[in-house]
């Protein structure tokens, strides 16, 4: 747990860093969205656009960390699974909680890393001339699609059965 909490900090750390590193140098109004095919089709200000990029991040930690931490008690009270008294017994408890922190850890991981990299995508678009969106972002939405595909796959697999 304490290495994808390193991980999980790291990659906050580096989202910050890349705000700081790149807020002076892109214009002050930059295409924020894109279609299908990459072109822009949405504007803002490069203030909201980092604006909410950062409430991104904050909703990420509250979601993946704090929730978890918080909300899933060492009593196991609050968790809706199946077969939850054979999870939740005392023998088992323990590893079940973390089994949920770990897993959203992982999910939150893999969040940010979308985050950070489809940040950078937007940003390296608006210093063309002609902003486009590389269409690397559609690996990326690939790869995390089947990524959130196996983390629920795994919850499900893993409560379902009772030993």
């Amino acid at each position: 747990m304490k290495a994808l909490q390193t991980i999980f900090t790291v990659l906050i750390i580096t989202a910050i860093v890349q705000t700081i590193y790149y807020y002076p140098r892109i214009p002050n109004v930059v295409a924020s969205h894109f279609d299908g095919l990459g072109d822009p089709n949405g504007w803002s200000s490069k203030a909201v656009f980092f604006g909410i990029y950062a409430a991104v991040l904050l909703i990420t930690i509250v979601v993946f960390v704090v929730i978890p931490n918080r909300f899933i008690s060492l009593s196991g009270k609050g968790l809706k699974i199946p077969n939850k008294n054979y999870w939740l017994a005392p023998e088992r408890l323990h590893d079940t909680i973390q089994f949920f922190r770990i897993h959203f850890m992982y999910f939150g991981i893999a969040n940010i890393l979308l985050a950070i990299f489809v940040i950078q995508l937007v940003i390296q678009a608006n210093f063309k001339e002609q902003p486009r969106l590389d269409s690397a972002i559609m690996w990326a939405l690939a790869l995390y699609f089947i990524f959130v595909i196996g983390w629920l796959m795994r919850f499900f697999l893993k409560f379902k059965r009772t030993s």
